[in-house]
């Protein structure tokens, strides 16, 4: 009976929390090109608007950030394809767009967690009002913190 009650206590532990990370997040970076010698250091944003055009959820928005370079945001489960929008000072500053391209791969991460997708980017289009270019560094997103995937060059 003591057994029987163990594997049941031991199941039921397990469905009530899910203490991993299961949401990839694509983490860009902003640079800026300093002189002629190709050198780029960080460039902190002075009051960025980084907002999705394609996923409703105003969790992942960052509106009016200040003195920030790093950036997380989240692509969507339904679609191939994310677009999002940067604005680097949102007192003078253009808005530009960021598309980002990738192949889904539905990942089984535990029982109490359930699934998610993984994500595999292949391209980021992007507009040049501000932006200079973009460059992908590491092409798999997925929950794995502090991996830089995407830089953008101001």
């Amino acid at each position: 009976m003591l057994c029987l009650w163990s594997i049941v206590a031991a199941c039921n532990t397990d469905r009530l929390s899910c203490l991993e990370p299961i949401t990839p997040q694509l983490n860009m970076h902003c640079y800026q090109h300093v002189d002629s010698n190709n050198t780029y250091i960080d460039t902190l944003l002075p009051n960025a608007n980084v907002v999705s055009l394609d996923i409703d959820s105003a969790l992942f928005w960052d509106m009016g950030v200040k003195g920030q370079a790093q950036f997380s945001i989240v692509l969507s489960p339904l679609h191939d394809s994310t677009r999002w929008v940067i604005q680097s000072d949102s007192a003078i500053t253009p808005i530009d767009t960021l598309t980002f391209i990738y192949n889904r791969k539905l990942n089984f991460v535990s029982n109490a967690c359930g699934y998610n997708y993984l994500y595999d980017l292949i391209q980021v289009l992007n507009t040049r009002h501000n932006i200079d270019s973009v460059s992908i560094n590491n092409s798999a997103i997925t929950t794995k913190a502090g991996i830089e995937h995407v830089k953008i060059f101001f």
